[in-house]
């Protein structure tokens, strides 16, 4: 191991601190997926290019509260997994790549520094291969077990393609038990060889695993409905204005308005999208819109922001209520109604710390709103199950369903 120590005795305090009482921002129940990997717009295309690509392989960052130093037989034990599986042409990078300085926990602000950092650090260098490859292994305070590890993967733009990370809330790094009953030199080899085959197992199981035939179903949603009695008609256009409360405007409300016109067109009807404030109800100023579209139904959609208290105080937005009526063009009678609630983030994933939905998590919201309303109408209204409606980044960009 090459050694690059860079921390002052005030952050090595501060940090064993944090440490010790800090949890991940991906979630407090024990995940089966492989990792939690942010969207990346290049995702799918590095999948699908990967088995002919080249990528350049870093040595193996690892941290601890005192110190940086490099794993080179980490790396080797990267190259060689990739190679041996076939899962693409891995070659050793013989220079080191500086991360900076230990963030200060959660582990999500960590992982997002040293992406940043390492992504300007190998942005334009000179190289014949695709794409570049960092392992980081972070050590719990006392340096008797791995707190979290890091699978960084850019390309030459500097642009992160696949990169993810893993902790105790996920299976696969539960199962490694990724402790020992000392600090030793053997002891750390061992944890270090131990977590870079779980950071590659997490890696070539989020590229070689199919996403299973059901993952559509995957719903994140309670509802409720009600179909009224004398409404027979298959619905094949429809107008749907949607009251958003200022809480949502930000990612959700460009995200349902896609997912819904898409939604509702991927089961055979035609639908156009129009987005209010919350407090408004001048649904009027539509008239023309309306004229012009023809529709068979008029779809009324009020959603508001589900919070619950951090222990802080802060009302952190966890969710979305929603309500939904839809009235039939030609009686002006109420047909449908449904209203229900996106809620599949456990209390306990932001009491601890200073959990906030960041965009990936909004954009999720909006889609599971969009799953519970098209997948219920549909069903009750037109008689038949939905297409798939995919709730998750990784689905959807494997479908083909927008991620915006």
């Amino acid at each position: 191991m090459k050694r690059n120590s860079f921390f002052i005795v005030a952050l090595v305090t501060c940090m064993a601190l944090f440490l010790i009482i800090s949890c991940s921002p991906i979630s407090h129940h024990h995940s089966t997926s492989p990792a939690y990997r942010p969207n990346s717009e290049y995702a799918a295309t590095f999948v699908k290019a990967l088995n002919t690509s080249k990528v350049e392989v870093y040595p193996t960052i690892v941290r601890t509260i005192q110190e940086t130093t490099y794993s080179e037989d980490s790396q080797q034990q990267v190259v060689s997994i990739l190679n041996s599986e076939k899962v693409t042409s891995a070659i050793l990078k013989t220079d080191y790549v500086d991360p900076g300085p230990l963030k200060s926990p959660p582990q999500w602000d960590i992982f997002v520094h040293d992406l940043s950092t390492i992504a300007e650090s190998i942005k334009d260098r000179k190289t014949d291969t695709d794409y570049s490859l960092v392992m980081e292994i972070i050590f719990s305070p006392e340096n008797l077990s791995v707190w979290g590890i890091h699978c960084f993967v850019l390309d030459h733009q500097g642009n992160n393609v696949f990169s993810f990370l893993l902790n105790s809330h996920h299976k696969l790094f539960i199962d490694a038990k990724l402790f020992g009953k000392d600090a030793s030199i053997i002891t750390r080899a061992r944890l270090i060889e131990k977590a870079t085959r779980v950071g590659i197992t997490a890696l070539i199981q989020q590229i070689k695993t199919p996403v299973k035939v059901d993952a559509q179903n995957r719903q994140g949603y309670t509802v409720t409905s009600q179909k009224m009695d004398g409404f027979d008609k298959k619905v094949e256009k429809i107008f749907v204005m949607a009251r958003i409360h200022e809480r949502l405007e930000q990612v959700v409300m460009h995200s349902l308005k896609h997912s819904l016109v898409s939604g509702f067109e991927s089961n055979a009807i035609k639908a156009t999208v129009k987005l209010m404030h919350r407090d408004t109800n001048d649904y009027a100023e539509f008239d023309s819109d309306i004229e012009s579209f023809s529709p068979d139904a008029l779809m009324y959609v009020d959603l508001d922001p589900l919070v619950r208290s951090r222990k802080d105080g802060y009302q952190a937005f966890v969710g979305i209520n929603f309500k939904v009526r839809v009235i039939n063009q030609t009686s002006k009678k109420l047909v449908w109604q449904t209203k229900g609630k996106v809620d599949y983030i456990q209390d306990r994933f932001f009491n601890h710390g200073n959990y906030s939905a960041h965009e990936g998590i909004r954009k999720e919201f909006a889609w599971h709103t969009t799953a519970a309303i098209v997948r219920t109408f549909v069903l009750d209204v037109n008689n038949h199950k939905s297409a798939p409606i995919y709730t998750v980044t990784e689905d959807r960009q494997l479908y083909g369903q927008r991620i915006d």
